[in-house]
């Protein structure tokens, strides 16, 4: 008899459980590192790196809304900052350490590649990466790109490690076209500096002023901001 008993009184006693905040506090912060971390891309894994300091508070309900990371790249230490609200109210902050690496495909040179070599599927291969990869690690290969800097075999590329191929060399006659509104001018005129699609190029003005800046969009033609 006595063992039914505790049976039947066993949900009521695990019902009236103490609450445990510091476990909210953590789940609550690795549910908002992984939903951040499914915006990068990749897979990634997290884990508590301490246990988290729970805030004194006046009585009443305590609820944690986790408000932002610590990094934008949510890998290797870092922490989640919540809200510590009571009864709804917000009543201060505190925050959740956690370390978190990342699973997914990187690109690594195929050999020992030197300055201004274009990036290609000759030059580089994809490969398996667990941990914390380097800060502006590739996620695919990049086109009108090379290395601004000789790599040796096997190096994880970053976009640190590259430069736009210039389309536009000093001294090249550039199309230069201004929009506003309605109307659409173009005058030619003479690149200053050299730049690659996309990049800023410093042109000489019709006029023979300063210097215009323009965005190359094409080789010999460029785009007035």
């Amino acid at each position: 008899m006595r063992a039914l008993a505790l049976l039947l009184f066993a949900p009521a006693l695990v019902a009236q459980a103490p609450d445990n905040p510091a476990e909210r506090m953590a789940e609550a912060a690795l549910a908002f590192a992984k939903a951040e971390a499914e915006k990068l891309g990749g897979e990634h894994a997290f884990k508590v790196a301490q246990p988290p300091r729970v805030p004194r508070t006046r009585p009443g309900k305590v609820t944690f809304e986790p408000m932002h990371l610590s990094k934008l790249e949510p890998l290797g230490r870092f922490f989640v900052v919540l809200a510590v609200k009571v009864d709804g109210d917000r009543v201060g902050m505190t925050r959740v350490d956690l370390e978190g690496s990342w699973v997914g495909t990187v690109f690594r040179a195929k050999s020992d590649l030197t300055r201004k070599t274009e990036l290609s599927e000759e030059k580089v291969e994809p490969g398996p990466f667990e941990g914390v990869p380097p800060q502006g690690f590739l996620r695919a290969i990049p086109e009108g790109q090379r290395l601004m800097r000789s790599v040796v075999a096997g190096k994880i590329l970053t976009q640190g490690d590259l430069e736009a191929i210039p389309v536009v060399q000093v001294g090249d006659k550039v199309r230069l076209t201004a929009t506003r509104e309605a109307l659409t001018i173009t005058v030619d005129t003479t690149a200053k500096s050299k730049a690659g699609l996309g990049d800023r190029v410093r042109l000489e003005s019709p006029g023979g002023r300063r210097p215009l800046t323009a965005i190359v969009t094409a080789p010999g033609e460029a785009r007035l901001q």
